[in-house]
């Protein structure tokens, strides 16, 4: 990794990114200054894709893994092994000035590794992607019965499952572990949890990735929990009409009001001034999943 002295030059503050809602890429940079602790801790250490969106969400857009020759030398930088050979250089967004770098250069919306450097074969959290069939109440609502079956089966298996909302469609529902096993014990892992809720309304639930074959049924993904796959930062910002934030969420907010884009860049604040952040002591306490395992297998 390297690190040098820390300096960012904003530019083209006035461009709108967000033409329905009008908001520009001030608003954007101001959100994030503003969420800035919250969010922090879900980067660190954790290698970063990049969402970018050079002239707003209604322009083309592109995903950027490897740093580029133009950023400056302070960004942190982690060199990862590709499975194919050969390596890529990521970046780490360890500070606040990374924070405002990235988002200067057009990224709305960030997803981050699994895993952290220096285990990043061994990731320290296991992910549900709860993915509606579309973008109906009913499906939405199919999600909600969804998170809350996993998490009394994880409750069970010793897990401690967190959940949020993805600001897209759906909900993930995550749970923190310690870096000891390898991506594929977990990703099995999660596939027999997944299979535990199927088994339990296979009319509502499926593992079925292609739509074609999910008959309607909510799909109960697994397959995140797999080396250099990525999910969206908690309290990143979504390019969607209305700058929806993936929000996390306590327990008892799954109820008939909630929706995939309930909080947004205008009504975050006012709920983070009104309670403590639902994740706050995430990182802390993580669980052994290799007991997990055991349990699964009994």
């Amino acid at each position: 990794m390297r690190k040098k002295d820390q300096e960012v030059e904003l530019s083209n503050l006035d461009k709108v990114m967000y033409p329905e809602d009008g908001y520009t890429k001030q608003d954007i940079i101001d959100y994030y200054r503003r969420i800035s602790a919250w969010i922090l801790p879900h980067f660190y250490n954790r290698p970063l894709t990049m969402h970018r969106f050079p002239d707003g969400i209604t322009g083309e857009s592109f995903y950027q893994k490897n740093i580029s020759s133009y950023f400056p030398d302070w960004i942190q930088t982690v060199s990862i092994d590709k499975e194919s050979g050969g390596e890529n250089e990521q970046i780490l967004c360890n500070s606040f000035a990374a924070l405002l770098y990235i988002v200067n250069q057009g990224s709305i919306t960030n997803h981050v590794w699994l895993s952290q450097y220096p285990t990043l074969k061994k990731p320290d959290k296991v992910i549900f992607d709860l993915d509606p069939y579309d973008s109906t109440r009913k499906s939405f609502e199919i999600a909600v019965i969804a998170a809350q079956l996993l998490r009394d089966c994880m409750v069970e298996l010793g897990l401690n499952p967190r959940v949020m909302t993805t600001g897209s469609k759906g909900l993930h529902v995550v749970s923190f572990i310690k870096p000891e096993l390898g991506f594929d014990l977990v990703r099995e892992g999660a596939k027999k949890i997944a299979m535990r809720v199927v088994q339990i309304k296979p009319d509502l639930f499926t593992l079925e990735i292609r739509k074609k074959d999910r008959q309607g049924r909510l799909l109960i993904d697994y397959l995140r929990n797999a080396y250099a796959q990525t999910s969206v930062v908690p309290y990143s910002l979504r390019a969607l009409s209305g700058a929806p934030v993936a929000t996390p969420l306590r327990w008892d907010e799954l109820n008939k009001g909630l929706s995939a884009g309930k909080y947004n860049i205008k009504n975050i604040s006012h709920r983070l001034s009104q309670m403590e952040d639902p994740w706050k002591d995430c990182f802390k306490n993580k669980k052994d999943f290799s007991k997990v395992i055991k349990k699964l297998k009994d």
